[in-house]
């Protein structure tokens, strides 16, 4: 076997699955002997990959390294992977392979000789290079394939192999043509059918090989007919109903046959690309071993010759008829009858089947007869010819007629001879009602319905003058008992185009809250308003809306409070679409990417724990400004609201106070219009680009960081700050969740449940061991409330990063947590504390094409953040406009991994004129790591044109505050002029030993008012200042002597001199000794 790439096409598709599976059980029985044959020489590894059930090259590849038994942590990647792309909302299908484990495998496999069994269900050629298999041109390395098994059939020409087997150094195929072709291919049918149920791994007698073969063959046998059946919808309906799958009842409790059903289409192809010449050997083959399958003769098409006919003749209107009759054979338990092809029953003029009366009431027939299908078939809907059917399980129609259409009666009057309680006898039974552009309303009818009391799946299309509110028989004032609905468990309706207004006017969404139903499928119901969640059941899982090209009317849904529901299926047109309702429901992606829906504005997804992902709506460049948002992914439960109508909806901005509501922590307070309470911060991604209507006051927090912002040294290591305190002093207690004390006497921003978040107001100093605490001199000024915000919460519960993988994982893991939008479009106010995985502000996503100029805000506080790293506004790459023209107050504390807060040196942006110039108060206080505030450069002249309160305190690696980015701008040229903060009254530098400058060698505040520096030794200028009238007081400074002694001066000339300041020393630092040893 000198080349390595090798494709096995089986005979003709068949056997090539269970041939692979035999090779390496018989390879490895051999090298577990200890055999040398010529197969296993040389051979290090069999390796052995199904994936005939394809999902993705993920999938592929997490099972070459299962098969190799790489090391746990690097299998821990795949689950971090797939968690990412659940977040990312990227299809499963659409999954690639892990480079980080490609490379693992590569290097496992390349220094062994090896043979690769690869079962490829893709459809297609897959490079396993690509997953970390070395095999292109190496020796010793080789791959057997397939891309058959699971019944999977197609063409049997040459092109079809090639073109399978792809860049395979060869294909080969395996040849029926001998005397024994019918033999053998009943064994490869029974080996196909083996091999399927072995996937499904259901014991016997609930599935085995006879019953998987028996469905292959009732798919085969009615293959190539031209009846429009939908075998994706209706296979299992098929087979259970017919009776080849029944309910089990085992050691182990009952087995549902729709469960086993289930199972068996989901690992059986039923792809219609089989080659017709497929269909008739099998049908041969059955007529030849028609003893070992005699299943097959229940199995009846009008079409073929199993069905005899006789001549009868027919007068009518005159004229005279010759008309062939069905003569069904007795054991029939499956009859199928298409007028849209050829045969003695159909009428060429109308390209229907003309079914008589009767052609079922043989005793046997009617006893046995399950399942009923029809095609552009004519018969007599007042007395049809099914009606003896007793044990009819399955009736479809599709595109049938009338044939006492033409008497004039018109529409159901030729049914009320016939609506008594025989005439329904036959609907008992029914499992699946299928109606197909058949306008049979009588079917449809209150009276039919409530007979059909074991009905699991109903399915109406095409029937003119006909709604799905026809459903919900008490709305129109008629008495039902509604039994029918009981086991409905699937309910289709497609409407019919062009439906007179007239007839749709009052659409509406029947009330199914007693139903059993777990899937609804709704199909150009354009008139439809309103879909309640009291109107839908509890069980439901899965809903479809498709509405094509028109518009539609719907302005909401509401799934609310249904647990089970996880899949909501939205297409078209919904540009009335107003408020999405989701709350409670076990949905993981919300995927609205395939509608328009410009108007949407309320979304709710309270207590959506398992929520990854939203894939919003396509609207170009325009994003959705929503009015409320409120999402909780922490919990399960929802509180209900009596007043249905208005339930979790804000009340509106004019009754907006200044009193804050605390977070209940079940459900977000009614003056919350954007409430985002997650349990993993990736979620934010789904908001990344998502806008809202109003101005906001955003909160932004972590649940639990208390504890994890002691361990990592979050206050920043300051000598003599005191343990256990915040920023503004307060005591903050070291324990594992968040809960601090509620304060008194200020003002309470938002909080969740007893974890009240307190604004102090006032800040006391307080003392440690008799020395002085550190604290700010003056306190953060209060948040500028407005009444045209509206207020914004969001919290992160998780308390900390995962471990366990690589470290070049564990750095994805800590990749940038970004900020949505609408928090750097429409804040007002910013207040981040104690979040763990906000890395920037907004983010790195990509700054050159959003706009981060944060016009709007006014008032920002960041605190507790660990994580917060490098630059925390982040700034875009190119261009120049104003940015943070109305900011009037900036807070940060405790930032450990923050190394600038904002910075425009790495890129060629440059703030506009404007910017910065409302900022009036800065104070910084426990950033280690930070090495700059806020550059400054002539493009702005009016930055800090306001300031009058500088504080920084215990920044370690602090260089500069303002550092100036004119290069060309020498220091003589800084002296001459300086910048200039005219503003600028009160400083307080605390604990810097890294900083050499406030900003530039030289800067002019002429109404300085108070300095107080302590610990800054590498800061050698203080701000030039006018000389003073005797009646104005010259600015304070409250420092260490010796560092007043080695300032430098510049002289009166430039307004730089020690006489324009009035020094006062403190001697804290030389503390007295005691007089005597404190040892005794």
């Amino acid at each position: 076997m000198g080349r390595s790439l090798a494709y096995f096409d089986g005979w003709f598709g068949l056997g090539a699955s269970a041939v692979l599976k035999a090779i390496v059980k018989r390879l490895r029985s051999s090298s577990s002997r200890g055999s040398t044959t010529g197969l296993t020489t040389g051979l290090n590894k069999i390796i052995h990959i199904d994936c005939s059930l394809w999902q993705s090259k993920r999938a592929l590849q997490k099972a070459i390294a299962e098969e190799l038994q790489l090391p746990q942590h690097m299998m821990a990647i795949f689950d971090h992977h797939d968690e990412a792309d659940n977040f990312d909302g990227v299809e499963e299908s659409a999954r690639g392979v892990i480079p980080l484990v490609t490379k693992a495998i590569m290097d496992n496999l390349y220094n062994h000789r090896f043979l690769l069994v690869f079962h490829n269900g893709s459809g297609e050629y897959i490079d396993l290079s690509e997953c970390g298999v070395p095999v292109i041109g190496l020796l010793g390395k080789r791959v057997l394939w397939t891309s058959r098994g699971r019944f999977r059939l197609h063409g049997i020409q040459d092109e079809d192999v090639k073109k399978l087997a792809g860049m395979s150094d060869f294909a080969i195929s395996a040849d029926l043509s001998s005397d024994l072709i019918f033999d053998r291919l009943v064994s490869l049918l029974h080996a196909e059918a083996m091999e399927v149920t072995s996937y499904i791994g259901m014991p016997e007698p609930d599935l085995s090989p006879k019953i998987a073969m028996e469905c292959f063959l009732y798919t085969v046998l009615m293959r190539g007919e031209d009846y429009g059946i939908d075998w994706t919808t209706h296979a299992a309906n098929y087979w259970v109903c017919d009776g080849i799958i029944q309910t089990q009842t085992t050691n182990n409790g009952n087995r549902s046959a729709w469960e086993i059903a289930d199972a068996l289409h989901r690992n059986m192809n039923l792809q219609i690309d089989w080659h017709p010449i497929w269909v008739v050997n099998i049908r041969d083959v059955i007529g030849l071993c028609c003893k070992q399958w005699e299943c097959c003769d229940r199995w009846v098409s009008a079409n073929r010759k199993n069905v005899h006919y006789q001549q009868h003749h027919k007068e009518k209107e005159g004229k005279h008829y010759d008309i062939a009759v069905a003569q069904v054979p007795p054991q029939v338990t499956s009859f199928f009858c298409s007028g849209a092809g050829a045969g003695p029953l159909v009428d060429n003029n109308n390209a229907t089947t003309t079914l008589e009366a009767g052609i079922f009431d043989h005793s046997d027939r009617s006893m046995l007869l399950s399942v009923i299908h029809l095609s552009y078939c004519t018969f007599s809907f007042s007395r049809p010819p099914f009606l003896s059917c007793s044990n009819l399980r399955f009736l479809l129609l599709d595109h049938c007629k009338n044939k006492d259409m033409s008497s004039n009666h018109g529409g159901d009057e030729e049914h009320h001879e016939h609506n008594n309680h025989d005439s329904g006898a036959c609907f008992r039974k029914l499992w699946v009602l299928d109606l197909s552009y058949t306008d049979w309303y009588w079917l449809l009818s209150k009276e039919m319905m409530d007979l059909m009391t074991e009905l699991r799946e109903l399915s109406v299309k095409g029937v003119k003058n006909w709604s799905i509110s026809q459903l919900d028989h008490r709305h129109f004032g008629v008495k039902s008992n509604s039994y029918w609905l009981l086991n409905l468990s699937k309910l289709r309706v497609t409407a019919e185009p062009g439906v007179p207004s007239s007839v749709v006017a009052a659409l509406f969404f029947p009330d199914l809250s007693s139903s059993s139903l777990k899937t609804i499928i709704l199909d150009g119901c354009v008139e439809m308003e309103k879909l309640g969640h009291d109107a839908v059941p509890p069980s439901l899982e899965s809903f479809s809306f498709t509405c094509g090209y028109a518009d539609t009317k719907m302005k909401s849904f509401s799934f609310r409070a249904c647990a089970k529901f996880e899949t909501l299926l939205l297409r078209g047109l919904f540009r009335n679409l107003l408020e999405l309702d989701l709350s409670g429901t076990a949905v993981k992606t919300l995927d609205l990417s395939a509608i328009q829906a410009s108007r949407l504005r309320r979304l709710f997804l309270m207590g959506c724990e398992k929520l990854c992902a939203i894939l919003w709506p396509q609207e170009g460049n325009n994003k959705l400004k929503l009015e409320v948002l409120l999402m909780d992914t922490t919990q399960t439960t929802i509180e209900d609201s009596d007043d249905d109508e208005s339930v979790g909806l804000p009340p509106s901005s004019s009754s907006t106070t200044t009193t804050i509501e605390p977070c209940s922590g079940r459900r977000a307070p009614t003056n919350f219009h954007v409430y985002i309470f997650l349990r993993d911060a990736r979620l934010l991604r789904s908001l990344l680009h998502v806008g809202v209507a109003k101005y906001l006051h955003v909160e932004i927090s972590s649940k639990g960081a208390y504890a994890s912002s002691r361990s990592t040294g979050v206050d920043g290591g300051c000598k003599g700050s005191s343990q256990g305190r915040g920023s503004c002093g307060e005591q903050v207690p070291v324990v594992s969740s968040l809960r601090r004390q509620k304060p008194t006497g200020s003002t309470c921003l938002y909080g969740d449940g007893d974890n009240i978040i307190p604004i102090p107001t006032t800040f006391e100093d307080a003392g440690v061991g008799g020395a002085p605490a550190i604290t700010s001199m003056w306190p953060c000024p209060p948040i500028p409330f407005s009444f045209s915000c509206v207020h914004c919460y969001i919290s992160i519960q998780e308390d900390e990063l995962r471990t366990g993988l690589p470290q070049e994982e564990t750095n994805n893991v800590a990749a940038t947590t970004t900020l949505p939008d609408f928090v750097h479009d429409k804040a007002r106010t910013l207040y981040l504390h104690d979040s763990l995985f906000v890395t920037c502000i907004p983010g790195h996503t990509s700054p050159s094409a959003i706009d981060l100029d944060w016009g709007n805000l006014r008032w920002c506080r960041l605190e507790r953040c660990p994580n917060l790293q490098g630059t925390v506004f982040s700034g875009p790459r190119i261009g120049g406009f104003n940015v943070f023209v109305d900011l009037e107050a900036f807070w940060a504390s405790q930032l450990p991994k923050a190394r600038y807060i904002w910075d425009w040196s790495m890129s060629s942006f440059r703030p506009g004129f404007w910017s910065f110039n409302d900022l009036v108060f800065l104070h910084l206080e426990n950033c280690p790591r930070l090495l700059h505030v806020l550059p400054l450069c002539s493009s702005n002249n009016r930055g800090c044109y306001s300031l009058e309160t500088l504080e920084i305190i215990c920044c370690g690696d602090l260089r500069e505050v303002f550092p100036l980015l004119d290069p060309a701008e020498s220091e003589q040229q800084q002296i001459i002029k300086p910048r200039s903060f005219p503003s600028l009254r009160r400083i307080h530098l605390h604990e810097l030993s890294m900083l050499r400058r406030i900003c530039g060698r030289m800067m002019f505040a002429p109404n300085l008012e108070i300095v107080r520096i302590r610990g800054c030794w590498g800061l050698k200028r203080l701000p030039a200042v006018v000389r003073r009238s005797p009646a104005v007081s010259v600015p304070e400074v409250d420092c260490e002597k010796e560092w007043w002694d080695s300032l430098e001066w510049d002289g009166e000339n430039a307004d730089h001199h020690p006489s324009r300041y009035k020094p006062t020393h403190s001697a804290y630092y030389k503390k007295t000794l005691h007089r005597a040893s404190v040892l005794r």
